[in-house]
């Protein structure tokens, strides 16, 4: 069975941000970075908290 309901959704205290174009998501100390298909990469300070395959949710401590 596959679910695809489009992007995951990285939420933060009330922030949504929809990951449309994000291909990995690392884990690292302190931080989340957020790699595009292109091997560009952004880092949001947190860690995750939960990862929530059903509803397409990463969520953020």
């Amino acid at each position: 069975m596959c679910f695809n309901d489009g992007p995951f959704l990285l939420i933060q205290d009330d922030q949504e941000t929809a990951l449309e174009d994000v291909a990995s998501v690392l884990a690292l100390p302190g931080k989340v970075r957020l790699v595009d298909v292109f091997g560009k990469h952004r880092d949001v300070v947190g860690s995750i908290q939960e990862i929530d395959l059903l509803n397409s949710r990463i969520v953020l401590a």
